[in-house]
């Protein structure tokens, strides 16, 4: 799989293949396996030039072997270096066409600039090849709703859970999307469920707060936010919208405590505070007070 997670630029035909040279100087592995090693300890320590000279040693000794193709491209990948991971992930692909491996890296590029047919077609080849497991069908999902093929992201998202039913993450990301695509029930059993399994992310209980608040179910959201201050005592924005909730319950003398606590909101928090009342369903006019900093 792809190591690097930016990269400057995919350029176009990329397909060609790499042309390797035989490396001048330096400590020459007695195997492969030695130089991959070696290649890996480089990459660690940022000595980029040095691993991919081993990784290409690696390859001119064992050449055959589609894994030392990937080990390049995936430090090219690491390096920032996408057209060259990119052909090395090409060049692995022909050796072993039905490995999954070149695929799902392929698929990580592509996704990444925007390419999401193609990555969409990657991710699909890789789960077909046998990489059918939460963290491929989750980035499968991923690339579907950037395409705006909901169905199937939902179809992916479900997989992604019950490959793995007690990862929060991948139950937080569906939730989010079943909110984003209006089934706000399943989502408020997803974000439950999320919340359960990760007790200590304050974002997941704010999150849970703001689809009680959408869905009507106040107290539930106030014991929300309350667990998200417990484990961020000063965020203004879960004060906030603590206050919000008390609003909403016609509790004006608590809703006053929290918007005094929450204190004038920076430009980043008012942003936020803009996203999160719309998430909630409290951005037309919902609540009889909006100042814009809500710092009652």
């Amino acid at each position: 799989m792809a190591m690097g997670d930016s990269f400057s630029f995919i350029r176009e035909g990329s397909e060609s293949e790499p042309r390797e040279t035989r490396s001048d100087g330096g400590y020459m592995p007695a195997t492969a396996e030695e130089a991959r090693r070696r290649g890996d300890a480089a990459l660690r320590q940022g000595e980029y030039e040095e691993a991919f000279r081993y990784y290409k040693l690696a390859i001119q000794m064992d050449g055959a072997n589609s894994e030392r193709y990937l080990q390049l491209g995936d430090a090219y990948a690491y390096a920032d270096q996408p057209a060259r991971a990119l052909a090395y992930y090409q060049r692995a692909r022909k050796l072993n066409p039905r490995d999954p491996e070149p695929y799902f890296a392929l698929g990580e590029i592509y996704r990444r600039y925007g390419r999401y047919d193609a990555a969409i077609a990657h991710f699909k080849r890789a789960i077909e090849y046998g990489a059918n497991n939460a963290f491929v069908q989750f980035k499968y999902a991923e690339v579907l709703a950037l395409s705006q093929q909901y169905a199937k992201a939902l179809e992916a998202g479900r997989a992604a859970v019950n490959h793995e039913p007690s990862n929060g993450f991948y139950r937080f990301w569906l939730a989010d999307l079943l909110e984003q695509l209006g089934d706000v029930e399943e989502a408020m059993q997803e974000m439950e469920i999320a919340t359960l399994l990760n007790p200590e992310d304050d974002y997941y209980h704010f999150r849970y707060g703001l689809l009680c608040i959408e869905n009507n179910m106040l107290p539930r959201a106030v014991e929300c936010f309350q667990r998200a201050l417990a484990l961020k005592p000063q965020r203004s924005l879960y004060l906030t919208l603590l206050g919000d909730a008390y609003t909403l319950l016609n509790e004006p003398q608590k809703a006053a405590i929290a918007y005094q606590r929450a204190g004038n909101l920076d430009s980043y928090d008012r942003a936020e505070l803009q996203r999160a009342r719309r998430l909630a369903g409290l951005d037309y006019g919902k609540l009889p007070l909006q100042p814009e900093d809500s710092s009652h």
